[in-house]
């Protein structure tokens, strides 16, 4: 009998989390997991509490949903350091910097690539990549 490695469990995880938002262009799920592969933080891309769950703007950037990386970094109950987030999409610029800002995170495991046409333009780094110079291991499983 094979079982899943925790890589696995957290991708499952973040997948299983992207099926609650309601954003009909892109649902996103976010899973940390801390150094003994428990479960500490999950979220999904969605409105803040109280507002309507509806998509603002189909516009990149503009959609009015709060990430699923800031939910789950929102939601963590933090268990030293050493953690690993496991999300279905590469951070975005400003996801990976709060990501880096939490000082808990080592490890980050996503599947779909993502890019943000305005700063791959300006020849600015992706989320990956200021990941990777903040000293995070970064791994993409397609």
């Amino acid at each position: 009998m094979s079982r899943p490695s925790f890589d696995e469990l957290g991708l499952a995880t973040a997948r299983l989390w992207a099926t609650r938002s309601a954003d009909a262009k892109v649902q996103v799920g976010a899973c940390i997991l801390d150094r003994h592969h428990r479960v500490v933080g999950v979220g999904y891309n969605g409105r803040a509490a109280g507002e309507p769950n509806e998509r603002e703007s189909l516009e990149q950037g503009h959609s009015g949903f709060i990430h699923a990386e800031v939910n789950a970094l929102l939601a963590a109950n933090w268990n030293g350091e050493g953690h690993a987030l496991y999300v279905t999409h590469e951070p975005c610029a400003t996801c990976a910097r709060l990501i880096v800002n939490s000082r808990r995170v080592g490890r980050v495991v996503y599947t779909s690539a993502y890019s943000e046409a305005l700063r791959v333009a300006a020849g600015l780094p992706s989320g990956a990549q200021i990941l990777r110079d903040a000293g995070i291991e970064v791994h993409h499983v397609p």
